[in-house]
């Protein structure tokens, strides 16, 4: 009896293992596929963000899911809209929009690995009116991204969401 349970309990072991790698292996193809596709959308130079969730810098995380927010690039273009929740210094007249706006030439912009997290960072500098943005955009091998934004005249905020292909008839 003691000899049956002993090779059901190996067995049991065995096809756990058995199942187990075939499961690392499914995922292993599935994140290789999702790099792969990730680094495609980038080097197209076409590609859009979308963020889940924002950080201002002095409160919590606030979820922008139904919130209309994205940031396009179109070659060294950028059209953008992000949604800002935090301390305004100064500047921002009557009637000015509460987000941060911009489309236009992305000045300075870099793009470079980052071979220790496995992503690309991003970073452009923009101007409109008065303030200047600073902009540092990580985009990670899984889609995933984060983006912080610095500005002359309000609190720095981040963001965090996920970099898709910029849609047909959509890249303004």
């Amino acid at each position: 009896m003691k000899n049956i349970r002993l090779n059901l309990l190996t067995i049991f072991v065995v096809v756990i293992v058995v199942l187990s790698a075939c499961s690392s292996a499914e995922k292993s193809a599935r994140n290789l596929a999702q790099q792969e596709k990730t680094a495609n959308i980038i080097s197209s130079g076409q590609f859009e963000i979308s963020n889940s969730w924002a950080s201002p810098v002095s409160g919590g995380q606030i979820n922008l899911i139904g919130n209309p927010n994205y940031i396009k690039f179109k070659n060294d273009s950028v059209d953008l809209f992000l949604p800002y929740f935090g301390v305004r210094h100064s500047g921002g007249a009557y009637n000015s929009e509460g987000g941060i706006t911009y489309e236009g030439l992305a000045k300075n912009l870099e793009s470079s690995p980052d071979a220790e997290k496995d992503s690309q960072v991003i970073s452009f500098e923009t101007e409109k009116a008065t303030e200047d943005l600073s902009f540092r955009i990580t985009i990670f091998a899984n889609g995933k991204t984060s983006t912080n934004v610095n500005s002359s005249q309000r609190s720095n905020i981040s963001y965090r969401g996920e970099v898709k292909e910029l849609e047909k008839g959509k890249n303004k």
